[in-house]
């Protein structure tokens, strides 16, 4: 690009009159440098294009975030707000909503990781992966007692740059207590629940 850049000026120097003025020169040999600087721009424009496209396919974008606290018999059509957030390159996932907002199109990879608490009676959570308002994946923890319930899901997605996701609750049967991190009854300090993903190749 730095070469073609050289040219067009070396061109567009050689086209202007001593004072400044552009050369009214009408002879072929003027028209052929007019057209070869036409070229040039055009080709100084594709490349930059292309740059533009490439930098946008390279771009690296991956989030991993926790739900910091337990959350104690949501009700559903909650919207899960991980708040604890160790990796948001390329800043598209908003801890404050939950929400992951797709900054180029491409192939993604978003996983889920559900965990609740014992209860002494039967229980039992739904949890569902939104696009864009519309279900895209469903992680079911239900009807057991007296121990941990852990589910874990994955999927891929398409996504087009704007294109949002976050999960949801939609369903809940008796009480439920959602682990957050540091949730355990033995207190370590884990990731119990949490929310990630990555672009795998944008388009």
């Amino acid at each position: 690009m730095l070469i073609l850049l050289l040219l067009l000026i070396a061109c567009e120097g050689q086209l202007s009159s001593g004072d400044g003025g552009v050369s009214s020169d009408t002879s072929p040999e003027h028209q052929s440098m007019m057209d070869e600087i036409t070229k040039l721009h055009e080709d100084v424009a594709d490349l930059d294009e292309e740059l533009a496209s490439m930098k946008s396919k390279h771009q690296s974008v991956a989030f991993f975030s926790y739900l910091t606290d337990n959350i104690v018999d949501p009700p559903v059509g909650t919207h899960v707000a991980f708040r604890g957030v160790d990796v948001n390159r390329g800043g598209a996932y908003d801890a404050t909503t939950g929400v992951f907002t797709a900054p180029v199109s491409g192939t993604y990879s978003l996983g889920f990781t559900a965990s609740v608490k014992p209860e002494t009676s039967p229980h039992g959570i739904h949890f569902v992966l939104m696009k864009n308002g519309s279900h895209e994946m469903h992680v079911f923890l239900d009807g057991q007692t007296q121990i941990w319930l852990q589910r874990y899901s994955n999927t891929v997605v398409h996504l087009n740059e704007g294109d949002t996701v976050w999960m949801e609750i939609i369903s809940v049967e008796g009480s439920n207590t959602v682990a957050g991190r540091g949730g355990n009854l033995d207190e370590e300090d884990d990731y119990n629940t949490n929310f990630m993903g990555f672009l795998i190749h944008a388009d």
